[in-house]
């Protein structure tokens, strides 16, 4: 392959990897707007675990995870607001276990909701890792893009310099 052939399948994977990494970045920037606006306009309030239980999810064929299913009882309102959750969900049966008995029938929560639907509920809302765990990842994934994008155009240019110097 000839030398600005390469240069140029360089250029072009590295302007390729770039507009992944900048969607990844307009995605991940979406997810975090919605996470503060939960943390910025929706109440919080003591909520009452009526149900904590773990059920099994099929995914495929043959797969299936395992979820954390909560069911809540909150006042919006002086009006008593029933909701079920989804508290985690995961392939580990026991890590599911652990999360669920985090929260016993009985027992009482922080939640945020909607005001607009007070149905629509958040448990564990705030400003912690967990809770930005998706936005946190997606720009992981954008940084790592943009990184290998890098690298295509640190390439290019040291393969362009070289074969410039090799003309001379």
């Amino acid at each position: 392959m000839a030398t600005s052939e390469k240069h140029g399948t360089l250029q072009f994977l590295g302007v390729a990897f770039l507009i992944i990494a900048g969607l990844f970045a307009i995605f991940s920037l979406s997810f975090f707007w919605q996470q503060i606006q939960v943390l910025r306009s929706w109440p919080v309030r003591q909520a009452q675990v009526i149900r904590s239980q773990v059920v099994v999810l099929p995914t495929g064929k043959h797969d299936q995870i395992y979820a954390a299913k909560l069911e809540i009882a909150y006042a919006v309102n002086g009006k008593l607001v029933t909701a079920e959750l989804t508290s985690f969900q995961s392939s580990n049966y026991q890590a599911t276990l652990r999360r669920a008995a985090l929260f016993p029938a009985g027992s009482r929560c922080a939640i945020r909701y909607d005001p607009r639907n007070p149905k629509a509920a958040r448990i564990g809302a705030g400003w912690n890792r967990r809770f930005f765990a998706a936005p946190l990842i997606a720009l992981g994934c954008g940084l790592f893009f943009a990184a290998v994008a890098a690298g295509f155009f640190l390439t290019a240019r040291f393969a362009h310099s070289e074969s410039t110097a090799a003309s001379i």
